[in-house]
């Protein structure tokens, strides 16, 4: 019976050697990980900043249709709406005071808490028409533009008054993708009918009345009346 009396083991340098080998491939195989967890995420932020952007749009688009004036101010940058007044006069709608018979919702478009260079939407119901970080709710970031709002300068005859809100945002680096962009015109479906001529809007600053429009329904004794106006008939 032969017996063994030999063993052998690994030299020094062929260990050298497939430790050299074994980094090599798994460097490559962490390459790959580390590139897909960064595309995961990419693609994560990418997914909740347009989320974000259209549950904005919804939040904005029943603002608009219960609104019954806005104005936009700021470049495009903040949106005021004001609300149908308790009252129900035309004349009252986005007069500023302190009574909650003038409720007002306000949009601005703010330097991102997250991404210095880019925007971020708040919308605030103070009570003096501003809208800052502290009294707004942050409903959207990540927006590569603060020109947010646009609207005409009169309301054309026999039509409500519109604005257009345009949202586009990035990914949270900011740097990688494609902007996506959302763009809608809202209607404000509780301004009354403008029937002759152009009426006005508002002006740039919100201390001055919203005028919505003339009347285009008439009381018992045939006079324009801004009740019958609220809510005001889809043709």
């Amino acid at each position: 019976m032969k017996r063994l009396r030999q063993e052998h083991a690994f030299t020094l340098i062929e260990m050298v050697v497939v430790c050299l080998i074994l980094g090599v491939v798994l460097t490559g195989i962490t390459s790959v990980f580390v590139s897909g967890s960064h595309a995961e995420l990419n693609l994560n932020n990418r997914f909740q900043a347009q989320q974000s952007a259209r549950l904005a749009l919804d939040a904005l688009r029943t603002d608009a249709h219960g609104g019954c004036a806005a104005m936009v101010q700021s470049s495009g940058a903040k949106l005021v709406v004001a609300s149908v007044p308790t009252s129900g006069d035309l004349t009252t709608c986005g007069a500023v005071a302190s009574s909650s018979s003038y409720p007002k919702v306000v949009w601005c478009a703010l330097t991102s808490p997250t991404v210095p260079t880019q925007y971020a939407l708040y919308r605030s119901t103070a009570t003096d028409s501003t809208c800052t970080t502290t009294n707004g709710k942050l409903e959207a970031d990540n927006l590569t533009s603060s020109n947010v709002f646009t609207t005409g300068t009169t309301i054309p005859v026999e039509q409500l008054q519109t604005f257009t809100a345009t949202i586009t945002v990035s990914n949270a680096s900011g740097t990688a993708g494609i902007p996506y962009k959302l763009a809608e015109p809202f209607t404000l479906r509780n301004t009354a009918y403008q029937t002759t001529g152009a009426g006005t809007f508002c002006s740039t600053s919100d201390s001055t009345v919203c005028t919505g429009g003339i009347c285009p329904y008439l009381d018992s004794m045939g006079n324009p009346t801004n009740a019958t106006c609220y809510p005001a008939a889809i043709k």
